[in-house]
């Protein structure tokens, strides 16, 4: 599978440990380079193609094999990196085997709290997501799959999070410990959402507006009290009326101050809020906004909210619950299950009702 790291840019540099390198133009250049040297190298946007150390390759795409690992912006990663050409900016992708993806997505998805169960839950999901990206009727002709930040699933290689004591080795382990299992809907592996916190009921995948595929039923949203212990449980938060007002213009819903009224006008599975009502202006024209679109302008945790009310002159008072879409396995309450006992089955049978276990290979 293949994994964007980070955001296209200018310049990148990389370090590759082990010796026996190698660097080759695809799609029709002739550059090549290799030495039993460690390599630290710069490739950059050149007149002509990619620039590797200075030198132009007349390639648009270079692969770089790695013979045990390579570095960039301070991560280290296994597998091929390749390097494209896009649109005058220079994409980083990691292309490797699924397993491996997923033993860098789970401590970097669980954090240093997790248990043994919990992380073979979370290898599962984390599996089958991926899977439904790398399986699509179109992934080999994708330049990449996945993001590696949470746009996709967390993902940073061999490194772990900081101030931790988790190895990745005990990651690798989780992996294998599944490995080639996913969740299925009738017989097909299906987009296994999860996030943070849900606040005491997960919900469904229309509310949060991601696309359940073919299953609807698994994604609908279960209740949840094992989240409870979650420092994000339920939150209070104040918003700059003024920067809520830009925020909507940037998304293109332009509402023209001053805001007189907001208000959850329709929710979905569990109470989050499906919509919210703005009313602005002069003549206080009413302009309805899907609830993850409010709480990406607002800046909330989630659009798990149970009331706003106005805070003040120019804020307004939003108190919610929960951290993230809201959909699928609940984090924080599958980490509580964990604790408490509960297998990896048991956790994933709970937020993916009606699902059942596979294994691919």
């Amino acid at each position: 599978m293949r994994v964007l790291l980070g955001r296209p840019r200018a310049l990148g540099r990389v370090a590759v440990s082990g010796q026996g390198w190698e660097v080759r133009a695809e799609a029709g250049a002739a550059f090549e380079a290799r030495d039993v040297k460690p390599l630290l190298a710069s490739f950059s946007v050149g007149s002509r193609g990619i620039r590797f150390w200075g030198r132009d390759t007349g390639a648009e795409r270079l692969r770089l094999r790695a013979p045990v690992a390579f570095d960039l912006d301070g991560r280290t990663y296994e597998g091929d990196l390749i390097v494209r050409l896009a649109e005058g900016r220079l994409e980083f992708v990691n292309e490797l085997d699924l397993e491996t993806y997923v033993a860098g997505v789970l401590a970097n998805e669980v954090g240093p709290l997790g248990v043994p169960s919990m992380f073979r839950a979370q290898a599962v999901a984390a599996r089958t997501y991926a899977w439904t990206r790398i399986s699509a009727r179109d992934a080999r002709d994708q330049a990449w799959h996945v993001y590696d930040d949470a746009r996709s699933q967390v993902y940073a290689g061999r490194t772990m999070p900081s101030g931790t004591d988790l190895r990745y080795e005990d990651m690798r382990r989780a992996a294998r410990q599944t490995e080639g299992v996913v969740l299925t809907f009738q017989g097909r592996p299906f987009v296994a959402y999860y996030a943070s916190t849900c606040g005491g009921h997960t919900t469904d995948a229309g509310t949060s507006r991601l696309d359940p595929g073919t299953a609807r039923d698994v994604l609908q949203g279960v209740p949840c009290d094992h989240c409870r212990t979650s420092r994000y449980f339920e939150w209070t938060e104040e918003v700059a009326e003024e920067a809520l007002i830009e925020a909507l213009k940037r998304d293109g819903r332009p509402v023209a101050p001053p805001l007189r009224e907001v208000r959850v006008s329709a929710r979905g599975r569990g109470g989050w809020a499906a919509e919210v009502e703005v009313v602005a202006g002069p003549n206080a024209t009413v302009k309805k906004v899907p609830g993850p679109a409010f709480r990406t302008a607002a800046g909330l945790r989630s659009h798990n909210i149970d009331a706003i009310s106005r805070a003040g002159p120019g804020r307004w008072r939003v108190r919610g619950r929960g951290w993230g879409h809201g959909v699928g396995m609940c984090q924080w309450g599958a980490l509580e299950m964990a604790r408490k006992g509960a297998r990896e089955t048991d956790i994933l049978a709970y937020y993916y009702p009606g699902s059942a276990l596979h294994k691919l290979y």
